[in-house]
């Protein structure tokens, strides 16, 4: 085989015959053929399989991408829609018009958003029920209180007038002082609903935490001084301050969150019947100031600390439950949490956490 040049097209392939006459080698018979159409053909082969091959790669390649597409894009809507209702979003619908088993789990989604949605509206409506019946007791409970002793306080006078007239103007002087004393109750009663009702929109301003604490419990020193600096032996209640210096700023209504914090602290005294340590303390960690206000009184169980914040809930014997409520809807007005812990017999400690300041 021999070509010319580099290129195998131009190859020949040549045979060479003998030419034997009696058993004497006359010569040789050289026959030579192109190989050019079979290196040509071959080629063609070749670029023609490689082209098959290819094209048929590249289809695989587009059918596998359209057949993803149409697998993931709707799973990836499914996706969507459920951190939509996560994120609370209850009207989100999947649009995803396939009949396959995708077709039917957005079918199915779409009817669990609807129920949810009916079964929200009737809960709300229930919880409404629920709550005007409580209002509707809690009113009736607290208003009986003081008008059973003004009504026996005005019966004592009538009987007074009729029959010792000669002692009337003393019963009358003891009688004025009850029925002042109990109408002061049930003015502090509607005060208390009609606050509940109407808590304004906070007005937030730059509020340093622990300036704001400090500031509260100056209104209860003359409370606390009399109780321990006072001529008669009284139960004392020590103040302690854990205060941060700096890194304690928020946004926050001054006034409302120093209503909050009062709420606090004479929950925490009146804890304290027979005296003990009332602590104040700030600090600020991961974006967040917290203000715990703690007492070392008879402290809270497990039930009553679950329940504390519920509207009309009090662990007192006299109180219609609406100081903790008015400070858990004041932190809620201020984008922050308030919780409780405590142990029976090892006092509470209530903890409200604030957003800080960004640019503080």
């Amino acid at each position: 085989m021999r070509w010319n040049g580099d290129d195998p097209a131009s190859a020949e392939f040549v045979v060479a015959l003998p030419l034997v006459h009696r058993d004497n080698l006359l010569g040789a018979l050289l026959v030579g053929t192109s190989l050019r159409e079979q290196v040509l053909l071959e080629r063609n082969i070749l670029w023609t399989g490689l082209g098959v091959a290819g094209g048929g790669i590249l289809l695989g390649v587009l059918m596998g991408y359209w057949t993803t597409l149409r697998v993931t894009r709707p799973v990836a809507r499914l996706v969507s829609g459920v951190q939509a209702v996560a994120g609370g979003d209850w009207n989100t619908r999947v649009d995803v018009q396939s009949k396959d088993e995708i077709g039917e789990l957005a079918a199915a989604f779409n009817r669990m958003t609807e129920q949810l949605i009916e079964q929200r509206d009737r809960a709300i409506q229930a919880e409404r029920v629920a709550a005007w019946r409580e209002l509707a007791r809690r009113l009736a409970h607290e208003l009986k209180n003081p008008l059973f002793p003004l009504q026996i306080t005005i019966e004592n006078l009538q009987r007074a007038r009729e029959q010792h007239p000669q002692d009337f103007d003393e019963i009358f002087r003891e009688s004025t002082a009850t029925l002042l004393a109990e109408l002061g109750n049930l003015k502090t009663i509607v005060g208390q609903f009609s606050d509940f009702a109407k808590m304004p929109q906070p007005e937030f301003q730059t509020v340093n935490a622990s300036a704001l604490v400090r500031e509260v419990l100056k209104l209860f020193e003359p409370q606390l001084h009399a109780q321990f600096r006072g001529r008669e032996a009284r139960p004392r209640i020590e103040p302690v301050l854990e205060l941060a210096e700096s890194g304690v700023e928020i946004s926050a209504d001054p006034l409302q969150l120093s209503r909050a914090l009062r709420n606090l602290v004479l929950n925490a005294m009146d804890a304290m019947p027979e005296g003990g340590t009332l602590r104040l303390c700030t600090t600020a960690a991961d974006g967040m100031v917290r203000i715990e206000v703690g007492d070392s009184g008879q402290g809270l169980s497990e039930e009553e600390c679950a329940r504390l914040f519920t509207p009309y809930y009090t662990t007192k014997r006299h109180g219609t439950g609406l100081g903790l409520a008015i400070v858990q809807s004041v932190v809620s007005d201020h984008h922050g949490r308030i919780s409780v812990s405590g142990e029976p017999g090892r006092g509470a400690t209530f903890t409200i956490e604030l957003p800080a300041r960004r640019d503080a």
